[in-house]
């Protein structure tokens, strides 16, 4: 796991983990649930911001899913680096940095999570 990134403020509130990729040995998996164990906040969402498209990835998820999601946007679209992890108080969600190569999922995009699997929905 990279522990080589810098706290600093979110550009709409809370905090921000920036670094060179923090996705380690896990796909981001660790990394996402140690910001999220540090930070909680209830019924927060996910957003995956792409650095290619410039545009995000809203997932409608609970807050104990978002580790695997992690993990499973950076494999399915091979989304090296990962270069951030933060807060935004504007949008109540985390968001996530990453830059995803395959074109796999649609970006800009809404997913949610239904029996466990990452569907297209509202």
């Amino acid at each position: 796991m990279c522990e080589d990134y810098e706290i600093m403020p979110a550009p709409f509130g809370g905090i921000l983990w920036k670094g060179k990729d923090l996705s380690g040995k896990d796909a981001g998996f660790s990394k996402m649930k140690q910001f999220i164990e540090e930070n909680p906040h209830e019924n927060w969402s996910l957003s995956i911001y792409d650095s290619l498209t410039q545009s995000t990835l809203e997932i409608d998820c609970s807050i104990s899913d978002m580790p695997e999601i992690i993990a499973y946007v950076y494999n399915l679209e091979h989304a090296y680096p990962m270069y951030f992890i933060g807060e935004n108080y504007i949008t109540d969600s985390y968001v996530v940095g990453m830059t995803c190569t395959r074109g796999k999922l649609n970006i800009p995009g809404i997913y949610k999570v239904k029996n466990g699997k990452l569907i297209i929905g509202k």
